[in-house]
């Protein structure tokens, strides 16, 4: 669904609830003009009442103001039953409340019979005795109707207090998760494209899947048309054979697109453009050291070039494992974690030939561990790397220890070491993305703790750590029941 559709979607879902909302208040509000409506009524019967005692005192009464109080004695159920809606007779049947309409309707055919008494009366046509016979009656009904009215009214609002209260707060509550479902769905298409925009290099085939599958339109068709538009001048700059003119020429055009892919992938641009400044800058001197015959140098610079392109190339490749992360796609097996130490060990060669560090590994699983294979190895590759990397040099007897058991059906990794350690100001930032404590050791992407967390989250797990100049100790509780 296109972000706009989601917006769309949020506005009709506000309209609808504030629209229950006001629907439930002016059915609500019903029960206190069903009230209100019985107590006039009661007012003009006692009038009613007062003007026909005063007939049977032979003193002089206005017939007119008999007729009148009549008439508004009918008023009053003819307004309670314009009141009364479909879905209110509806309700009424099946709490079984409906004889409130019925007594209505009774009231409003005693008053015809009492209007029709009056005009009798009035003309002559009805004696003193049986009018009165005929009124005190027609009295009776009218009190009879306000006694039993009261009780049908009060359980149907008591109903619909107890019915649409509920209901617009889990309608609320709905939107309340729907609507910030929506919210986190558009945070997420926008999340992934930058993720996306790090991951994927210029050639790869399965960029326009992805966007389909992971985008929205709006973005999707905002990065395609800004990945067409770079490609379109990568190849001019290609094929011309006044390369330096050319980019000199066509920079700011780069530049305008870049611009608008910098709102996605800014973070990623900037630990990327000073590898391939330098690479660029040292091109150049590499061309001209060829030219003037200095091969020496020219081999120097191209040997940086190297090494400028394969930390962009680690960059690169952090990124998309961190992408990766939190799809599974890797079938699940047995893990074996001493065979993981030792292809962790191999490929950390480099890392451990000349470092003091004492490595220490143990494991002690009382059951079987099932799962993506390349997550554990990741993680503890992470943790571990960091140890050696950070090592105390001040210290006699570095150590990296990391220890695998499970507990309480909970799978437990530890990894300590007496390092460096992290400053207490930056240990809330551990896993945050491109975040360097220390800068004069680090020559990471960046982005291995970060890593380490979402494939922790993945799996259920939790991570936390404890550190001081003393070392760090990180953990990670997984439970069992997500590895099996």
């Amino acid at each position: 669904m296109n972000i706009s559709n989601k917006l769309m979607l949020i506005v009709l879902l506000t309209t609808f609830e504030i629209s229950i909302t006001v629907f439930s208040a002016f059915e609500i509000a019903k029960g206190a003009k069903f009230h209100q409506l019985n107590f006039l009524h009661l007012k003009y019967v006692n009038q009613l009442t007062k003007s026909v005692e005063r007939i049977k005192s032979d003193l002089p009464v206005d017939i007119q103001a008999i007729e009148s109080d009549i008439l508004a004695i009918k008023q009053q159920p003819i307004d309670c039953l314009n009141e009364i809606n479909h879905l209110n007779r509806i309700i009424m049947k099946v709490i079984k409340t409906d004889q409130a309409i019925t007594i209505c309707e009774d009231d409003i055919k005693i008053a015809d019979s009492a209007l029709l008494l009056v005009q009798q009366y009035k003309n002559d046509r009805l004696n003193k005795d049986d009018f009165l016979i005929g009124m005190s009656a027609a009295l009776d009904g009218f009190n009879q109707h306000s006694e039993v009215f009261e009780e049908p009214i009060r359980k149907t609002v008591s109903f619909i207090l107890m019915t649409l209260i509920p209901l617009v707060l889990i309608i609320s509550l709905f939107n309340i998760i729907f609507i910030s479902y929506l919210s986190r769905t558009i945070s997420s298409s926008i999340r992934n494209l930058t993720k996306l925009l790090l991951n994927k290099s210029e050639d790869n085939t399965n960029l326009d899947d992805e966007l389909d599958r992971k985008t929205s339109g709006e973005l999707k068709a905002l990065v395609i048309a800004a990945r067409h538009r770079i490609k379109s001048e990568i190849l001019n700059i290609e094929s011309s054979l006044e390369l330096k003119a050319i980019v000199n020429s066509q920079t700011a055009s780069l530049q305008q697109a870049n611009d608008e892919l910098a709102q996605f992938a800014y973070r990623a641009s900037h630990d990327l453009k000073s590898p391939l400044s330098g690479a660029k800058s040292l091109a150049q001197f590499v061309i001209q050291d060829i030219k003037a015959g200095d091969t020496e140098e020219a081999s120097n610079n191209a040997r940086i070039i190297y090494q400028q392109m394969e930390k962009l190339e680690t960059l690169v490749v952090d990124i998309l494992l961190l992408a990766k992360a939190e799809i599974g796609n890797e079938e699940k097996d047995f893990i074996d974690f001493e065979q993981i130490f030792i292809d962790m060990k191999e490929r950390l060669t480099w890392l451990m030939k000349d470092n003091p560090c004492t490595l220490n590994t143990s494991v002690n699983l009382s059951t079987p561990i099932s799962s993506e294979k390349a997550r554990f190895a990741q993680i503890i590759e992470n943790l571990i790397s960091n140890g050696l990397k950070y090592y105390d040099k001040d210290n006699a007897s570095p150590f990296v220890n990391c220890d695998i058991h499970d507990e309480l059906q909970q799978l437990i990794i530890i990894v300590t070491d007496n390092g460096i350690g992290i400053p207490k100001k930056h240990q809330s930032e551990v896993f945050d993305m491109f975040k360097r404590f220390h800068v004069e050791t680090s020559s990471g992407s960046g982005l291995g703790m970060a890593l380490v967390k979402k494939h922790v989250e993945y799996l259920g797990g939790e991570i936390s750590l404890q550190s001081s100049d003393k070392g760090t100790t990180f953990k990670i509780i997984i439970p069992m029941d997500t590895l099996k």
